[in-house]
């Protein structure tokens, strides 16, 4: 594999001392904005070089659930040290690197108390999708973080969330009531921060295909424009679903009785996602089991497959790719079937589920991100049409691809 030379955005390097490495001058780093701004690409970067050029490090990234880091922060921070050709030992166990000069690097999930206890020593702690987080969690980490041999750093990366009427988010009241530009580092000295929002023009290399996307929502939804360009926590007008809660886990009683899986195709820019979905009268609960972009027809198997997706299990997929469905049945997945769409076929199916509690589960960060901003489109007026919005949908198009299939082309009259 040929070297592949360390380019960092220029917004970012506002991170960097004066020595190259990651600033000294404040404990803790809120750096968060919209999609495709590259926060955690950049991070990874950061503090890939800060370990090399300081021997000794011991650097904790964390998000809220384990089971999410080997295919992000891991998978990421593994990547740089391959791709610029950076000796290093890994350990898939642990998920662990440790470089030549001692430095070391090792995921935790916050949901695993033993593992956290393995915390001392730590110089830096990285807060990967920390708008996940309590700010219980935060403050137990941060009391333990005193090393020696450099002062102890905590970094936050997120996307900002839909605001709460009259409710403000920790990360919010923590470290942002202060005055901020976009792209503009600023210090926070009350709370000894550095406060930086970015977004998709700070990418020098985000896809003109997600640019057109995220601009053609200034037009047809400001509020989503806010969250997801500007990267500004705001509050969503005409939210589809507003009956939804978080929870740890699906029920053990209903495990074992779910009603199939819904399956959305991507490929480049667009992930490929997949839904395991249960019901129980007027509740419903959705595992998301697949969200990864690039993934061919044999790659999204084996995803499919470790997800847990059983040869026979019913799995209603996108009908607009007859070829991957087919491919798909090849390979072994023998239950899969295209979703009988009609026209507006999904503006009904998110109107009939209004009616339901849906619970979504801990950790899944793609699925709670989408069902939070699923939201009906406007015209250029502002005014509400009876049509959902496009982007950013693939979980929740996978959940009403198999709800439309499970419940039967009805009206509202018919269920309700």
């Amino acid at each position: 594999m040929p070297k592949v030379p360390i380019r960092i955005n220029e917004t970012y390097k506002q991170l960097f001392g004066s020595d190259g490495t990651l600033r000294k001058d404040v404990r803790y780093f809120e750096v968060y904005g919209g999609r495709r701004s590259a926060k955690s690409h950049e991070m990874v970067q950061i503090l890939g070089l800060t370990a090399m050029m300081e021997p000794g490090h011991f650097i904790v990234c964390t998000r809220k659930v384990a089971d999410t880091l080997r295919d992000s922060v891991f998978s990421e921070l593994c990547k740089f040290f391959e791709e610029h050709h950076i000796p290093h030992r890994k350990n898939q166990t642990y998920l662990e690197i440790v470089l030549p000069n001692l430095s070391r690097f090792r995921c935790f999930g916050l949901n695993d108390p033993d593992r956290l206890k393995s915390l001392v020593g730590a110089t830096i702690i990285w807060n990967e999708e920390a708008n996940e987080d309590t700010e219980d969690d935060i403050d137990s980490m941060d009391a333990g973080l005193s090393p020696q041999k450099y002062p102890g750093r905590m970094i936050f990366t997120h996307n900002p969330v839909p605001q709460i009427p009259s409710s403000m988010h920790w990360l919010q009241r923590r470290f942002l009531q202060i005055d901020h530009k976009l792209s503009h580092a600023v210090i926070n000295a009350k709370a000894n921060a550095l406060v930086l929002r970015t977004w998709y023009k700070d990418n020098r290399y985000c896809p003109e295909a997600t640019r057109k996307v995220l601009e053609g929502y200034k037009e047809t939804n400001p509020e989503k424009y806010k969250l997801w360009a500007l990267g500004e926590f705001t509050k969503l007008e005409g939210v589809v679903f507003n009956n939804w809660n978080i929870e740890k886990a699906v029920p053990s009683e209903i495990i074992h009785d779910s009603i199939g899986v819904g399956l959305d195709f991507g490929f480049s820019n667009d992930p490929s996602a997949a839904v395991r979905v249960w019901v129980r009268d007027r509740d419903i609960w959705i595992k998301q089991l697949v969200y990864k972009t690039d993934l061919h027809n044999d790659a999204l198997y084996a995803e499919l497959v470790a997800a847990g997706v059983t040869e026979y299990e019913t799995v209603t997929a996108d009908s607009a790719r007859p070829d991957i469905i087919s491919d798909l049945h090849r390979l072994g997945i023998f239950g899969i079937v295209p979703v009988k769409k009609r026209a507006n076929y999904k503006e009904d199916v998110a109107t009939r589920l209004q009616g339901y509690k849906i619970h979504l589960i801990e950790g899944d960060t793609d699925c709670i991100r989408e069902f939070s901003t699923y939201s009906w489109a406007r015209d250029k007026n502002g005014k509400q049409l009876p049509k959902l919005q496009d982007g950013d949908d693939h979980t929740t198009d996978a959940f009403i691809m198999r709800m439309h299939e499970y419940t039967g082309d009805v009206t509202m009259l018919d269920v309700l």
